[in-house]
């Protein structure tokens, strides 16, 4: 029970916010999205509102024969055609080498992505949108979807970010939260590994040293080699699904770092910047390796090419050990969301028994602003979290 309630406390403080949040229901499997007549409606809204990132995606139908007989890939071939972008389709979620056959029980192999506008350097973010929005409508219009689940467009993601503080002593919404009695329980457990999907981490930042995650197999390992059989190659510390790199976790911004700090920022006992929520109490072996302290898995999905790789981050995480995934980005149209994005943290949910914390946002709005206000509790969906 300790350590169930310490996850509960991480959970709790490693997403900050500005809004009320309000709970959403997941909506059932294959629903609006082929059928409903105010999904198409906000489909056209949200694209002339640029909402949309000019990428479709879509999953296929668990229960077609030529699925259930190996054909997935054919049809999902015969989709992007109908579809008319005029680019091939891939896997939303790529091959995971071992976890592969948790992924398939849980249908991730079903989902396809494919370009309609996001890669065109023809059109600016306002065409791509409203050609995103354009062959979706006209998809859903045709009537015919054999095989064919969810088929909906990629909204459009925005880091939820907030001021940086710069020293403890400055951090008086630690005090506010009573984060020194916390601290008398758990100051971090080194067994627990806290995933952020954000826009990257500093490496080299004198800060946060001590408690990066270690993929020993691929630290160890040999260069452009996947030599975990994990799906990803040269993940040592994470990947950057945006810009699909395992050696550069960087991104676009400063905001995934400090994330990162306020999560596992090495203790104030170091002297040096601020205090981590999990930063351990400053204890270390004769190597100078921490002995407390969560471990900080970094995941982007803000890169400095593109912004994508969500869903993809949060089965990552989930695969590779993390038991809570901090999450301070949202979409910016309220009441929509990628569903592939609540597959996989319906994944998270139940392959890691882990909490994937979302910040509620900060529009100081009482509307469903998804993933944060997505899931009936914390153990299924998304905790939503405002300050």
């Amino acid at each position: 029970m300790p350590r169930i309630k310490a996850l509960h406390a991480l959970a709790a403080l490693v997403a900050t916010a500005s809004a009320e949040s309000l709970r959403g229901s997941r909506p059932a499997r294959g629903r609006r999205s082929l059928t409903d007549d105010s999904f198409i409606q906000t489909v056209k809204e949200c694209g002339e509102a640029d909402g949309l990132s000019g990428r479709i995606q879509f999953k296929l139908d668990k229960d077609y024969k030529d699925v259930k007989t190996g054909y997935a890939a054919a049809i999902a071939a015969r989709v992007a055609d109908e579809a008319g972008c005029g680019t091939k389709p891939k896997r939303l979620f790529r091959p995971a080498g071992k976890h592969e056959a948790k992924h398939v029980a849980a249908g991730l192999d079903l989902w396809y992505t494919m370009d309609c506008g996001a890669d065109d350097e023809e059109l600016d973010a306002h065409a791509a949108s409203l050609r995103a929005s354009e062959k979706v409508r006209e998809f859903l219009a045709k009537g015919d979807h054999k095989g064919i689940a969810v088929f909906e467009p990629q909204i459009v993601h925005k880091a939820l970010a907030v001021e940086k503080d710069a020293y403890r002593s400055l951090q008086t919404h630690y005090d506010a939260i009573n984060l020194d009695g916390a601290w008398e329980i758990t100051t971090g457990d080194p067994t627990v590994t806290v995933q952020v999907l954000d826009s990257g981490l500093d490496p080299d930042h004198p800060d946060l040293q001590k408690h990066l995650w270690r993929n020993e197999a691929e630290c160890q390992g040999e260069a452009g080699v996947d030599d975990d059989d994990n799906g990803f190659v040269d993940d040592c510390h994470g990947y950057n699904h945006a810009d699909d790199t395992g050696t550069d976790l960087l991104g676009d911004g400063s905001h995934g770092t400090h994330c990162s700090g306020t999560i596992a920022a090495d203790n104030m006992n170091d002297g040096i910047g601020v205090a981590g929520v999990a930063g351990g109490d400053g204890t270390e072996d004769g190597q100078g390796n921490a002995l407390t302290g969560v471990r900080l898995m970094t995941s982007v999905g803000f890169g400095k090419t593109d912004v994508n790789g969500f869903a993809e981050g949060l089965t990552y995480g989930a695969d590779n050990g993390a038991r809570v995934s901090s999450n301070s980005w949202g979409y910016n149209s309220w009441g929509m969301y990628d569903q592939a994005e609540l597959d996989a943290i319906d994944y998270y949910n139940s392959e890691a028994a882990g909490f994937v914390v979302f910040a509620a946002g900060n529009s100081d709005s009482k509307k469903l602003w998804y993933p944060g206000c997505y899931g009936e509790d914390e153990f299924h969906g998304a905790i939503g979290v405002a300050a």
